[in-house]
């Protein structure tokens, strides 16, 4: 599913460092043109007692971004710390890229039905790492 011409975008929400390795391995992006966009951490879990893990929780981020700004040929890691704060104008944003030809990959298991088992079901295929693009669940019809 994922061969062929390389990704402009990839937007990570769930998986993290292993999502970032297997795009730039598999060459899913264009080189220094493609963004990998991350709105998660590189561990989903992650226990801070310490200052000293603070920083190894954020540190391996930071240095991803940094490096592929200065690194020409690498395409670009950029971090979104606040999660998906929605800010003035992001979501008309969004709008205008899917006007514009913007390619949203479904998982082919995808709409699910609003429903406890089909919910679970779409969790179940996130967390298993088994999806071919995004999970959605059809809430109105």
């Amino acid at each position: 599913l994922l061969s062929g011409t390389p990704f402009d975008l990839i937007v990570d929400l769930a998986v993290g460092r292993e999502a970032w390795v297997q795009a730039k391995g598999s060459k899913l992006l264009k080189g220094w043109h493609g963004k990998f966009l991350s709105f998660t951490m590189d561990d989903p879990l992650i226990e801070i007692h310490n200052l000293r893990q603070v920083f190894s929780a954020i540190w391996p981020m930071q240095w991803r971004r940094i490096w592929t700004r200065l690194w020409p040929f690498a395409p670009r890691y950029i971090v979104f710390a606040n999660g998906l704060e929605v800010k003035p104008g992001r979501l008309e944003e969004v709008a205008r890229l899917v006007d514009e030809g913007m390619k949203i990959v479904l998982d082919p298991s995808s709409p699910l039905p609003f429903s406890e088992e089909d919910v679970k079901r779409g969790f179940h295929i996130m967390k298993k790492r088994h999806a071919h693009g995004k999970v959605v669940i059809t809430i109105l019809d």
